[in-house]
């Protein structure tokens, strides 16, 4: 089976203006080079244009040069796993995991097609029913200062069920190559005050008075949210993200809730990965 690739070779250089309300940052690139891989693949079912299909479409972006190789080689495997989701796919070239995400996925659909719909050629369904779509996406939303912060999308249809689409993000230290989680940017009590701070935000947002006004509009269970390591970092702050069906119908989508470094200060760790960028 062949795959083609699109190679585009990108240097990321970010410029960020800072406000002078802030503290002062490094602003200081990292000095990576990204190259892109795009394929798209369609199979028909016992390769017959007209039975049922899988098609699944992939555009990732992943660091190709680095003057640490080692840290490089970590960061390929970070990002291997937040776009493909197996750890099968980790210690292999971004290419390589690629092609084996693929083969992969037209072999399960193989089988998916055997046991969940074996009669589907008498079905008065249309091909469509039984045919399975997915779509991968990558994009570097930050890389300064010693810090990337990387957000993966994956939207999946399958037979006849309604597509769903789920972001990923992850944050990478440049120092040592591996991802950056709550526990290392806040200090070890932060979760209830963090917890409500987010509850305030989308109560804010929404324009409402309370958390359980928010039911009307689709949301539930927002006077009991929690941080879930789901987040991005800027040069500004924190950006925490629940996808669709989390915390609200699925409809509305995924929620974002944005947060300055200084709006975070009180439960910040001093010293920590982020520092550079947080000031503290």
């Amino acid at each position: 089976m062949k795959f083609i690739y699109t190679q585009v070779s990108i240097f990321v250089l970010f410029l960020v203006a800072f406000s002078a309300c802030e503290n002062k940052k490094a602003d200081a690139p990292n000095n990576i080079v990204y190259d892109s891989i795009t394929v798209s693949k369609i199979y028909h079912l016992e390769n017959d244009s007209t039975k049922p299909s899988c098609s699944v479409k992939i555009r990732y972006i992943f660091p190709s040069q680095y003057s640490d190789t080692t840290i490089l080689t970590r960061i390929q495997r970070e990002f291997n796993y937040a776009l493909l989701e197996e750890e099968s796919y980790e210690d292999l070239s971004p290419a390589n995991a690629v092609d084996k995400f693929i083969t992969d996925y037209i072999a399960n659909y193989k089988e998916a097609a055997k046991v969940q719909f074996p009669d589907w050629a008498t079905s008065e369904e249309t091909d469509d029913y039984f045919s399975f779509y997915k779509t991968l996406n990558s994009e570097v939303l930050f890389d300064q200062d010693g810090i990337i912060s990387y957000q993966t999308s994956s939207m999946d249809f399958k037979g006849g069920a309604n597509s769903s689409t789920f972001y990923k993000n992850v944050i990478i230290d440049l120092k040592t190559g591996n991802t950056v989680a709550e526990k290392d940017i806040f200090i070890p009590e932060y979760k209830k005050l963090l917890n409500t701070m987010l509850t305030d935000k989308i109560v804010a947002q929404n324009n409402v008075k309370k958390a359980e006004d928010l039911l009307e509009f689709g949301y539930w269970g927002i006077e009991d949210i929690a941080s879930n390591n789901n987040f991005a970092i800027d040069s500004k702050g924190i950006t925490y993200l629940f996808n669709q069906g989390e915390y609200s119908a699925p409809s509305l989508g995924a929620i974002k809730v944005a947060f300055t470094f200084s709006e975070l200060s009180p439960i910040l760790k001093e010293d920590s990965p982020i520092s550079s960028l947080s000031g503290k």
